[in-house]
Parts: structure tokens; C-alpha cells; sequence
């Protein structure tokens, strides 16, 4: 079982367990205190989502040629070709910042980002938005004339804390990643 199936069987069981509960505890504490404290707690859960999210940026998105420019994966000559994606619903609203040299965006679920760069190594750096939220993570590749790779960015989580996970795709997963999410611009271009 992977660790984001345990950690949503044990969210299952958590509200199970928390419904069956509920009301038991809410007659132990009582009604006026439960009307006082739900909302609070309501309240608390409502400004973490903000403060969360508070990082984001949304991104351009390139035009249509330019994405089916990029589903095709061929580098251009003399070049190779880079992608970072990230599908998922684990944090999906959760922005992930890429830096890759001198370059840098930020993607969500269901988008990538894409460098054509010289032939040679490059060290992916990602975070989320919010660095307190995810460990960040470093993948380094090496990549020849007319080589694509495709790294596929995504949030693990913990008990307390998540941490990003960076996989490079086999030929397969990485067109089917490539394929399935948007092109993003990169805020600050490959150089």
C-alpha cells in the first residue's frame, strides 16, 4: 500500500470513528459548548486553507500550438528537452515551486513546465509555495542532444509533515503525464 492510500484510509477511518463519536461527545460536553466550539474550529480550518494557498501564482498558460508543440516530445536540434509535471489530487491546489538553474515557476495538479536547454546535467530543485508545508526535494539529470525527460513532481504525505517526490518517467508514463496536463510558462525562463 502506497503511503497516500494509508494516509486517506486513515482520514476514512478518522471520519468514521469521528461521526460515530460525535454526537456522544457533543452530549458529554454539552450544546451550548458545541455551538461555540464548532465554528471556532470551523473558522481555524478555514484560515489554515487561505494561509496555504496564500503562495500561489497563477502561471500563463501557453497557447494551444505551443502545447501541441510540446505533446509531440521531441527536443529541438541540438537541444534537449526537459518537462516537470504533476498530476494528482494529494494537495492539488498546493503550488509547487521548480527552480532548474536561473529558472523558475510554480505548477499545480494537472499542469507542467517545459525547457528546452543544452545537452548536459541539471539539478530540479521543488518546493511547495508554502515551504513549511512539504519537505522540498532535488533530482539530478543528465540529459544528451536530442534526449526528453520527464520528471514527475508530487506531495507524499507524512504524519505531521509531507514531502515532495520527484520521479523520472519510463517512455510510457511520460507521455501519458505529458499528455494529460497544461502547459505552463515558466516565470523566469531557462536561460
Amino acid at each position: 500500500m502506497s503511503k497516500n492510500a494509508m494516509w486517506l484510509t486513515i482520514i476514512f477511518v478518522a471520519a468514521i470513528f469521528g461521526a460515530l463519536m460525535g454526537p456522544s461527545i457533543g452530549s458529554l460536553v454539552g450544546e451550548g459548548t458545541m455551538l461555540i466550539l464548532a465554528p471556532l474550529f470551523l473558522i481555524g480550518v478555514v484560515v489554515f486553507c487561505i494561509w496555504a494557498l496564500s503562495s500561489n501564482k497563477s502561471g500563463a498558460k501557453a497557447d494551444p500550438a505551443a502545447l501541441a508543440e510540446a505533446r509531440q516530445m521531441r527536443a529541438p536540434d541540438g537541444k534537449a528537452r526537459i518537462y516537470v509535471t504533476r498530476r494528482g489530487f494529494v494537495a492539488a491546489l498546493q503550488g509547487m515551486n521548480v527552480t532548474m538553474g536561473s529558472a523558475q515557476g510554480q505548477i499545480k495538479s494537472g499542469q507542467m513546465l517545459m525547457a528546452d536547454v543544452e545537452p548536459g546535467q541539471y539539478v530540479i530543485h521543488v518546493a511547495t509555495a508554502k515551504a513549511k508545508l512539504a519537505r522540498p526535494a532535488e533530482i539530478e539529470v543528465d540529459v544528451g542532444a536530442g534526449g526528453v525527460v520527464v520528471i514527475d513532481a508530487m506531495i507524499e504525505m507524512g504524519a505531521l509533515k509531507g514531502g515532495v517526490k520527484l520521479t523520472r518517467l519510463d517512455a510510457t508514463q511520460a507521455r501519458e503525464n505529458v499528455n494529460a496536463t497544461k502547459l505552463i510558462l515558466w516565470e523566469v525562463p531557462p536561460a
